[in-house]
């Protein structure tokens, strides 16, 4: 086998190696004074510390060559695919098929996931074996590789470090945590229209009553292209107004506003999210789909189905928020997409207040608009006002909050409200006394 291929990258497996210690240069340096000051005076103690050294680089070599010979390394893992929080599970077997005993041998796992570690310091006597199992939970979604297992050996004296590679490489995918999401709803009150609002009730099923007129905005994919042919112009198909369409899933990965790290980076929490909300509407039997400017662009058309909900989280997994295209870029480039009647869910980390300005150019267009936003101050430990939420509030947009230390099942479930706003309000309703 020349190499693996791992992601569609060819991937090398490491060789063995071996390396002189520090120490070993001091023994030589100390090995060649002896022999100087030895030709020099003609005193035999020199000669004989030379003979004591010499032997012993010998000997501690010789030691170090056979101490991983007649070893071998099983390796069970458990695991090929895990939601963050999971654990990664696999049982390592060390065998000693010589008569000569294996003391102090490091056995490690070599993997690049975050967080994992499986270095495990053994000896092991003669014609015998170990075993034990590791279990590190994941704590990063993505595709990652682990293997083979390495075996790290010296000597008593530490003059020598050798390293032998054994077993395979294989690939490990960690999708990103899904969140029971019970209390959040999609649904809204209010139908903005014409700087009007009236009341509606959505029911989820996305049936079309009527043809009209193609308007600006409407999504392609709602062209009812046999009366488009039969009037001479472009035709869309209307929907009942108690109707929802398509959901769209907008998440942020622009890098410049991330905080955190691992599984409580905004980031993993923005995907977490993101998948928590597809896994809910997909079972429901919505059509779902996502967007999101990482290292590469993530485009998945709505579309219902476990299938598809599968292939969202191989996308959610893969994909890293190492984006640098601004949300309000985000949502101006995807215009088009956002059709009369369809949801938008916006995920940001994000303190500005440009996109927000985006979002009331999209309601126009009567899209039903959703913002769950990763408060960035509990991360930064800044005790300032949470603007972007104080806006989308006055301006009638459901708004979550999500804190770095509160759970997203329970931020999910209860729509921010300025209390400032909401007691002005109560006040100049309320006659005077």
């Amino acid at each position: 086998m020349d190499g693996l291929v791992l992601g569609g990258k060819k991937s090398m497996p490491p060789k063995n190696q071996f390396r002189l210690s520090k120490r070993f240069y001091l023994i030589s340096i100390l090995l060649l004074i002896t022999i100087i000051t030895g030709l020099a005076t003609g005193f035999p103690l020199f000669f004989r510390l030379t003979y004591i050294l010499c032997v012993a680089i010998i000997l501690t070599f010789v030691w170090n060559l056979i101490s991983v010979k007649q070893l071998s390394i099983k390796v069970d893992r458990r695991t090929e695919r895990v939601h963050v929080g999971d654990p990664l599970v696999e049982r390592i077997t060390a065998i000693n098929d010589g008569f000569i005993p294996k003391p102090s041998l490091i056995v490690e796992d070599i993997a690049d996931i975050p967080g994992y570690s499986s270095a495990h310091a053994i000896d092991i006597s003669s014609k015998s074996f170990r075993s034990w199992r590791t279990t590190t939970p994941a704590r990063k979604r993505g595709i990652y590789k682990i293997g083979p297992i390495k075996v790290s050996s010296s000597d008593t004296l530490g003059l020598y470090k050798r390293e032998i590679f054994q077993g395979n490489t294989s690939q490990i995918t960690v999708y990103p945590r899904l969140h029971t999401i019970s209390g959040f709803d999609i649904t809204t009150d209010t139908l903005y229209s014409e700087g009007n609002t009236t009341k509606r009730a959505h029911i989820l099923t996305p049936h079309a009553s009527s043809i009209r007129d193609y308007e600006y905005g409407d999504s392609i994919s709602r062209v009812h292209w046999k009366s488009s042919a039969k009037h001479g112009k472009l035709m869309s198909r209307e929907f009942d107004i108690g109707r929802s369409n398509d959901i769209w899933t907008v998440v942020d990965l622009d890098t410049s506003h991330q905080y955190g790290s691992l599984d409580n980076g905004t980031d993993e929490i923005a995907v977490s999210i993101t998948a928590s909300i597809s896994q809910k509407y997909s079972s429901l039997g919505r059509s779902i789909g996502v967007i999101g400017y990482g290292n590469t662009k993530l485009f998945i058309e709505p579309s219902t189905g476990q299938s598809h909900f599968g292939n969202i989280l191989e996308n959610l997994a893969a994909i890293r928020a190492e984006g640098n295209t601004p949300l309000f870029d985000v949502l101006a480039k995807e215009d088009n997409l956002w059709a009369s009647q369809s949801t938008l869910i916006l995920i940001t980390s994000s303190t500005a207040l440009a996109w927000i300005s985006a979002l009331e150019h999209i309601r126009l267009k009567h899209v039903n608009i959703i913002v769950i936003l990763l408060n960035a101050n509990s991360y930064t430990n800044e005790d300032t006002e949470l603007t972007n939420a104080k806006k989308l509030f006055s301006l009638g947009i459901k708004t979550y909050v999500v804190d770095k230390e509160s759970s997203v099942e329970a931020a999910l479930s209860k729509p921010y409200i300025d209390a400032s706003a909401s007691l002005i309000n109560k006040e100049l309703k309320e006659p005077a006394a």
